[in-house]
């Protein structure tokens, strides 16, 4: 009897001890911001699909039946959770360990393909902004070997650094954009912006010709791969300050964020282009060049160097705490949680992580390595969607599935609706949270807020 009362009380989701939690509101609303955007770029391919009117369209829609609901049980829970790992430590409650892993992996290889990505793109896009060639096999790899271990040494110092790095990064890269959107929009009245461009409100709400005939699949899954990924910065919850504050205000404004980032540029260069068939990855910048003027198009050029930068480090970050939570919680050796005395940074994951970029990024195959990677992408989310439902309305499968973690604050999100349910504390706080994720079934045990 007295071995099963011991088991009833052994958790799955292993405790973590205290540690110092600097990721803020500001900080994780970047890291969000790279995990599912990273940029306006990339959204040209819907307006030559089916114009700037049904793209907007089509972003709102995706937004509010997708994106929505996919931020949602991420800040659910991730208060819940709110330890390294994330969606690793979801799945791993819901339906055991060795889903857990399975689920952790999908993920580890998918973002590990993305990022291997990122030190091609930030060559052309510095040859783009440079107007130079930088195709030399030294230069390039050059080039390549410099962009990596420069945002490794961000990582090495530490996720509040990343985090303020992150900040910065999308600050840069948005700066152009808000300033050629705000000159576009002084022309929708008369037809010529302040510094004479010109602008049609016709195409910026238009439709190609013969729309009916596009490929609308393509162009779904376009705006479906934009506005995904909500889930990322869940892996790095056991570093954010007040979790259950922090993070469900991050995701609200991550949101917003995201949804102006693609739908204000949409809208303000297809004004300023209206041939729609021209629009391909990269038209932004011709645009620019075209009508604004060659300042415009470098500043856009340099934007995109700046958006592969902040897309190249949250993949690290992705990656580099998905392992190290996997190995806090006993999923994989102990030796890969190992942080750094002064940083706090998981120095064996995040070694683990580059070792995997070196190792993949020779490839040159993109679009079957993108392929795969989507298809690994869409099982893991389907795993965290079941978790989600299966935590959420029934009960976990053993009698040790509940979690003991530091809870960071008395009340959960604010983005769902919560029922009272009291929950065990400590002696010494007597206090009854009655704001908590509406799982009943699971007790969370907190320890105040982790210093």
């Amino acid at each position: 009897m007295a071995s099963e009362d011991s088991d009833e009380r052994q958790p799955l989701i292993a405790p973590q001890p205290r540690r110092q939690r600097n990721v803020t509101v500001l900080s994780l609303v970047a890291i969000t911001y790279f995990a599912v955007a990273g940029g306006p770029e990339g959204t040209e391919t819907l307006i030559q699909t089916g114009g700037p009117l049904y793209s907007v369209v089509g972003f709102l829609v995706v937004g509010i039946l997708w994106s929505i609901p996919m931020a949602l049980m991420s800040a659910e829970l991730t208060t819940a959770f709110p330890e390294n790992g994330g969606y690793v430590l979801w799945v791993t409650s819901a339906f055991g360990q060795q889903t857990g892993e399975m689920a952790g992996w999908l993920q580890f290889v998918s973002s590990g393909v993305d990022v291997c990505i990122y030190p091609g793109l930030f060559l052309v896009y510095l040859e783009q902004a440079l107007n130079v060639d930088l195709h030399d096999p030294a230069t390039e790899w050059t080039v390549k070997i410099a962009f990596v271990f420069l945002l490794l040494l961000l990582n090495v110092l530490g996720i509040e650094s990343v985090g303020h790095g992150s900040t910065a990064f999308m600050l840069l890269l948005l700066a152009p954009f808000v300033l050629i959107i705000l000159i576009a929009f002084t022309g929708v009245f008369s037809g010529t912006t302040v510094l004479g461009w010109p602008f049609s409100v016709e195409s910026m709400v238009g439709t190609p010709d013969e729309a009916w005939k596009a490929d609308w699949p393509a162009f779904f899954m376009v705006l479906l791969w934009n506005m995904g990924y909500w889930e990322g910065a869940s892996v790095c919850a056991g570093e954010v300050a007040n979790v259950g504050t922090v993070f469900p205000q991050a995701m609200a404004i991550a949101m917003v964020v995201v949804l102006l980032n693609y739908v204000l540029p949409i809208m303000a260069f297809a004004g300023l282009d209206g041939d729609y068939a021209a629009f391909d990855n990269g038209h932004y910048i011709a645009v620019a060049r075209d009508v604004c003027g060659g300042h415009f198009a470098y500043a856009l050029g340099v934007a995109q160097t700046v958006s592969v930068c902040g897309l190249f480090a949250n993949g690290i970050i992705k990656n580099t705490y998905l392992v190290a939570g996997m190995s806090e919680q006993g999923l994989l050796p102990s030796v890969l949680c190992y942080r750094m005395p002064v940083t706090r940074a998981p120095v064996a994951a995040l070694s683990l992580s580059v070792l995997i970029i070196f190792l993949i990024m020779p490839l040159r195959t993109f679009k079957t390595i993108l392929g795969v990677d989507i298809d690994l992408y869409c099982i893991a989310l389907l795993l965290e969607i079941g978790a989600f439902l299966r935590l959420r309305y029934t009960p976990p499968p053993t009698p040790n599935r509940h979690i003991r973690t530091q809870f960071p604050h008395c009340r959960c999100s604010h983005f769902q609706h919560a029922r009272r349910t009291r929950v065990s504390r400590p002696k010494d706080c007597g206090q009854v949270c009655s704001r908590v994720p509406p799982m009943p079934t699971i007790q969370v045990h907190g320890a105040g807020q982790a210093s």
